[in-house]
């Protein structure tokens, strides 16, 4: 836990110190109140006051009793004469606290000539700050963004180079789903690097110490419920059940899974009876059978699973790489989907775009092509477990079963969605969401929560 604190405080203070450094923040100007700043970055104001306190230190940062926090007004900020490229990425991201400064490393250890400067905004204002920063005079020359950031910027396609010829080899060896994610008309305005089929993940030590079998292929419905059941215990014989089968996840981006193996389409025009199965389902493993908690979806997600405190959640490996850092004192293993006869899941992915405004366009290209590049790949997939965008990668790191458990079979990735394919105007999302907060507390039985959701289509 004291590790998993110490990574926040810095990561959060490296963030601002870098914002202070590049001059996206200036001397005099305010920061963020803590407030603010524990709302854009999803932390505790605890952790915020120690990555302030590391800034104080640091003589970066002024506090005003009863004003704020400024930037210390007799910062001089040195100007470099070296190359520069400007990587701009979205925060939180797992895949930036894991692998950016891999790839920073490798690149410059081709491009000696040039200073990368990399800096985090907040995912809720994040092409806001982009805008922001561009009429600041800091142009990024390399943009990082989740797969949906990709496609919400507000801007032209012709704002965005076209990746196609540039990193037509790049492309070719990616997976074909990949590599036409982020097609938008004739163009490709961003390239995955690192993605992830939403699965489902178990604890081995709780599976061996209660003696259930571990999964296997043709792993049933019946079965998890069974193996869930077995898992749900009073551990300390208090009265109070402290240990679940399930985390249930009321995030979008983690239950429609659930929805998906059972016919659910989303697309406005489904049958009104496959929503009413998943729905009914997850109010059978929370209230019914009492198997599986809730998880706060705006917290790090499935926190009781990471303290072993449930045995099995819907993740994804960028999220499972996050946990790592947190010292996970278990390596959990993959499980089939097991919720209906539909193979569906949902896909999320993390992919570099270069605008084009940026000042070197072939730098930027060559940044990219190096994230894409095979031996770097490996090296973040043997390090991290990520799985790679490339096949040739995924099958030298990682076993058929696991890959097939993941919905990759050989070069297609089977019946995965993206959120934003299915869904996408991102209010809509927020619609669907709020409309669910009786459902989830168990105060709306799942007909009416199924006609709630149609209703809104």
């Amino acid at each position: 836990m004291r590790r998993e604190n110490e990574f926040r405080y810095s990561k959060l203070a490296n963030i601002l110190r870098e914002q202070i450094l590049s001059g996206y923040i200036k001397p005099g100007e305010y920061l963020l109140s803590e407030n603010e700043l524990c709302k854009h970055y999803g932390m505790s104001r605890t952790s915020v006051r120690k990555s302030l306190d590391q800034l104080l230190k640091d003589r970066l940062i002024v506090k005003k009793v009863g004003q704020g926090t400024i930037v210390s007004p007799d910062l001089v900020v040195p100007v470099s004469e070296r190359k520069v490229l400007r990587v701009l990425a979205t925060s939180p991201s797992h895949f930036a606290d894991s692998c950016m400064q891999t790839l920073i490393d490798a690149f410059q250890q081709k491009y000696s000539h040039v200073d990368v400067k990399f800096m985090s905004f907040p995912t809720l204002d994040f092409w806001e700050s982009i805008r922001a920063s561009s009429e600041m005079g800091l142009q990024p020359d390399v943009i990082f963004a989740g797969d949906r950031q990709c496609l919400e910027s507000g801007l032209s396609d012709d704002d965005f180079i076209d990746l196609q010829e540039p990193l037509e080899q790049s492309l070719q060896a990616m997976y074909p789903r990949m590599a036409g994610a982020f097609r938008q008309g004739e163009a490709i305005i961003a390239a995955p690097v690192t993605f992830s089929t939403v699965y489902l993940a178990y604890n081995p030590q709780l599976f061996e110490a209660y003696g259930i079998e571990k999964p296997g292929p043709h792993w049933t419905r019946d079965e998890f419920v069974a193996a869930a059941r077995q898992l749900t215990v009073d551990t300390d014989g208090d009265g109070i059940v402290d240990q679940y089968g399930f985390s249930v996840n009321s995030a979008f981006n983690r239950w429609p899974v659930i929805a998906l193996q059972n016919g659910v389409k989303f697309d406005g025009n489904e049958d009104k009876e496959p929503l009413v199965r998943t729905l009914t389902f997850i109010h059978d493993l929370l209230f019914r059978y009492r198997i599986a908690v809730n998880s706060a979806k705006f917290l790090r997600n499935s926190d009781a699973f990471v303290r072993g405190k449930t045995g099995m959640v819907l993740t994804t490996s960028i999220e499972l790489a996050g946990w790592r850092n947190e010292q996970l004192e278990f390596e959990p293993q993959v499980a089939p989907l097991p919720f209906g006869e539909e193979k569906g899941t949902l896909l999320i992915a993390n992919a570099f775009m270069i605008p084009s405004r940026c000042s070197d366009p072939e730098l930027a290209v060559e940044f990219v092509r190096t994230a894409l590049g095979p031996e770097l790949q490996e090296s973040i997939g043997r390090s991290s477990q990520f799985v790679s965008v490339l096949r040739e990668v995924n099958e030298r790191l990682w076993d058929k079963e696991t890959l097939e458990s993941l919905n990759i079979r050989d070069e297609r990735i089977e019946n995965g969605h993206f959120l934003f394919e299915m869904i996408p105007d991102s209010n809509r999302v927020e619609e669907l969401d709020s409309a669910l907060g009786l459902f989830w507390a168990g105060l709306e039985a799942a007909e009416a929560a199924a006609e709630r959701l149609r209703s809104l289509r």
